[in-house]
């Protein structure tokens, strides 16, 4: 029962979360939900994007167009983690700050996805509430034992580092558009989250992630790197494997 309760309730709090999120992405006020496309107000049965889907409301009463799947992705994605942590973990006080720290990252999942944009208005305040609790409490990772204050500021340091000296080559190889700031803030955010050293581990799986989604868009797409899926989403995908599965991931990749 409590990993349904989980899902429910993450499903509960991702609904203003996703909205929140699409308010920052288009530095609007946040408000009663609307249209993407026509901005009309969206009954309350459409108010989550889930639900809509579900009851087959998928359309704007108005102008007729779909329901954004973004939006279905960030609502259904914080559900699941949320659902999962509660059953590998249970509800510990570092289980639930874990929870909490993946709400940004599933609302930056349904901007980048959009937009291709990493609201400063999201990252900026999460990478501020995140750093405190680390340096008290140590990373948010679900049955952490033991932990230095240093984890997290060095975790953080090394996905910023990392993800500036990729994006800097990306730029040089491809030109603008292949990753930029926002994913360097993103990937400082995810160090703290995990902490050092699973952020070595963060780093491996986002990169194989990355590399292998973005060639097979390439392949399915005949398009060029330009035209490849968002590279955050796969950044938030690494972080949610780190924190739920980082046991089995060290044993895989470093035989521990």
């Amino acid at each position: 029962m409590i990993p349904l309760l989980a899902f429910l309730l993450g499903l509960l709090v991702a609904v203003p979360a996703v909205h929140l999120a699409e308010a920052a992405m288009t530095h609007r006020r946040a408000g009663k939900p609307r249209c993407p496309y026509c901005r009309t107000p969206l009954p309350p049965r459409q108010w989550s994007t889930t639900l809509a889907y579900l009851t087959g409301q998928r359309r704007c009463p108005a102008c007729g167009k779909p329901l954004r799947l973004q939006r279905l992705v960030g609502e259904v994605g914080l559900a699941v983690t949320w659902a999962l942590t509660a059953h590998r973990f249970g509800l510990t006080p570092r289980s639930i700050a874990a929870m909490l720290a993946v709400l940004p990252l599933w609302m930056i999942t349904v901007t980048d996805l959009e937009s291709r944009l990493i609201p400063n208005r999201v990252i900026l305040p999460a990478l501020v509430l995140i750093a405190l609790p680390t340096l008290l409490w140590g990373p948010p990772v679900p049955g952490l034992e033991g932990w230095r204050w240093w984890q997290g500021p060095v975790g953080a340091l090394l996905g910023f580092v990392a993800m500036w000296v990729l994006a800097t080559l990306g730029q040089l190889l491809v030109g603008e558009g292949a990753l930029g700031a926002g994913d360097v803030k993103l990937a400082a955010y995810a160090g703290f989250v995990v902490g050092y050293p699973l952020v070595i581990e963060l780093l491996i799986v986002t990169f194989v992630l990355g590399g292998t989604g973005g060639l097979l868009l390439l392949l399915a797409r005949r398009g060029n790197l330009r035209s490849a899926m968002p590279y955050g989403p796969y950044l938030v995908l690494g972080t949610v494997a780190v924190l739920l599965y980082h046991v089995e991931l060290t044993r895989w990749l470093f035989g521990g």
